[in-house]
């Protein structure tokens, strides 16, 4: 699985009104797209930030939708974004009970020193751990071997409900609309 997430950084005094009916149109273009597993759309109004956020079950099909009309249409909206990818290593669903509205982004920097064996059952353990809490939707662990980086990506019944973790960084949103079939398999 390819864990692939862009930023569009929205200009100051943007109507993010603007993206939540973008949102609630283009939603139903990715429905039963090739490949695609999960899509969340994030948006940190705050920072003025909207930041959609995929998994994709193949990485060939991952690749044709960077250049087909779908992503063709972020380009001409606001601008070819840089894509972020990662190798995802577990990807789990906790209680699919209710919509997620809350998602949390965070990476860790792997250590040069760490046994990676070691730090993948300890982050397996974790995510176990944390897949019994019933306010978390869904939860994947990825990796970055460019940057040797563990990302870990939540979904969240609210903010008062997620438990924020200590990471270097911390990204955090409100999840517009989100996407997930049955099985991650």
């Amino acid at each position: 699985m390819l864990a692939m997430q862009y930023s569009i950084e929205l200009p100051f005094g943007y109507d993010t009104g603007l993206i939540r009916d973008r949102v609630e149109t283009r939603s139903k273009l990715f429905e039963g797209l090739p490949g695609l597993i999960h899509k969340s759309y994030l948006l940190n109004e705050a920072d003025k930030i909207y930041a959609p956020f995929y998994i994709w079950s193949d990485v060939a099909e991952a690749r044709k939708f960077l250049f087909d009309d779908l992503f063709r249409g972020v380009i001409e909206s606001f601008h070819r974004p840089r894509v972020r990818s990662w190798m995802v290593l577990d990807a789990r669903y906790g209680n699919r009970g209710f919509a997620p509205s809350f998602a949390i982004r965070e990476t860790d920097r792997i250590a040069p020193e760490d046994n990676l064996e070691a730090r993948f059952r300890q982050e397996s353990q974790e995510q176990q751990a944390l897949a019994a809490n019933e306010h978390l939707h869904f939860h994947a662990v990825a990796l970055d071997a460019e940057r040797w980086e563990l990302v870990r990506y939540s979904l969240w019944r609210d903010e008062a409900s997620a438990v924020m973790p200590a990471a270097d960084c911390i990204q955090t949103y409100e999840v517009l609309h989100h996407q997930g079939k049955k099985s991650l398999a």
